[in-house]
């Protein structure tokens, strides 16, 4: 069995993890009322652009490193996997700039945690506006997509046996 090279499976795990700590703060960052609020829309927001810069740094990593090839499947399981990951990667760079585009629809100004504005578009863009009008929808199909490809990874290791799951796991002592 051939595992994904360790770098790729470090940003994977680490993706996955800002994208649950994203969805888990979700809420309006550019509408904090108390300290509380204030410290979830910060989670919300650097989380996101962790998600951002994750990818960004997965996809050349990806084509630098390469990836096992694909095991054996149908066709239509095949391309279905290929679409899948192809959207995955897509909303996972899509949903964050979305995202950057509410936070400018809503707020003039936006500072992170140690006082480091955050540059934010030209609101009065019309891109600014129908993004930023996205992002929840795109951030909600990016939740189901996810799921849906954790659930393939289970069915793989679960119910056909094979090694899908396992090439992707972080430590090779889970993989065995």
């Amino acid at each position: 069995m051939k595992r994904y090279p360790a770098l790729l499976i470090a940003l994977h795990w680490l993706t996955a993890l800002a994208v649950v700590i994203a969805y888990a703060s979700s809420g309006n960052p550019a509408e904090s009322h108390d300290l509380f609020d204030a410290l979830i829309g910060q989670v919300h927001v650097i989380s996101g652009l962790a998600v951002f810069a994750l990818v960004a740094l997965r996809l050349p990593a990806r084509l630098l490193l390469g990836t096992p090839a694909a095991l054996p499947a149908p066709r239509w399981q095949a391309r279905l996997a290929r679409a899948a990951h192809i959207a995955l990667y897509a909303l996972m760079l899509l949903v964050p700039l979305a995202g950057w585009a509410a936070l400018a629809d809503e707020t003039a100004t936006f500072t992170l945690a140690g006082g480091i504005a955050l540059p934010l578009p030209d609101a009065h863009a019309s891109w600014v506006e129908w993004l930023g009008e996205t992002h929840e929808t795109l951030g909600n199909a990016f939740i189901w997509l996810a799921g849906l490809h954790a659930l393939a990874a289970l069915v793989h290791h679960s119910l056909l046996r094979d090694s899908t799951l396992l090439r992707m796991l972080p430590l090779k002592a889970l993989a065995r």
